[in-house]
């Protein structure tokens, strides 16, 4: 494990964070709103401390796709790392209130109104790979940007870095 993954601190408290991290949250929530994703709306953003445990743990997201919850640390990365790391969790959120409805083609994912038994039992079924790949590609598709992955921690970024390595955990 590269220590430089762990330098990442701050002095906010998660209240003084979730200020600073809102206006993010909320700008990408309405672009997964414009792409007709209204369930996203009930999406929730939090602060905590201790979701800083792992070098490239800074955000998680409920698998209800609920509440996302961020380390205050996020508020310290450069903007197109906060970007990246909230519409990825966002990814997740969609991919959640909408189970089984992405249909991943290749390195695109497509919408479908229409989930019988069969795709809903394949999308329980899914890898952590194809969990993470599919949040990924579901944020794309509702941003329009690439999430692309930087540095020894492999943090997220909007429209830079390269794409999430196999087995990333």
């Amino acid at each position: 494990m590269d220590r430089d993954c762990l330098e990442t601190s701050t002095l906010l408290a998660p209240r003084e964070a979730l200020t600073i991290l809102e206006p993010f949250f909320e700008e990408l929530q309405e672009k997964f709103l414009t792409a007709g994703l209204a369930e996203v709306a009930k999406t929730k953003l939090r602060c905590q401390l201790g979701i800083h445990d792992t070098p490239r743990h800074f955000a998680g997201c409920l698998e209800n796709g609920s509440i996302i919850y961020a380390a205050p640390e996020l508020v310290e990365l450069p903007h197109d790392t906060v970007f990246g790391i909230l519409a990825h969790e966002l990814g997740h959120a969609a991919d959640f209130l909408y189970p089984g409805h992405f249909v991943l083609r290749g390195d695109k994912v497509a919408f479908t109104e229409k989930v019988d038994k069969h795709r809903f039992s394949g999308w329980q079924r899914r890898n952590s790979d194809d969990v993470e790949f599919s949040a990924d590609l579901i944020a794309e598709w509702a941003v329009g940007t690439r999430i692309g992955y930087l540095g020894p921690c492999h943090l997220q970024s909007l429209g830079r870095g390269v794409p999430r390595p196999y087995g990333l955990r």
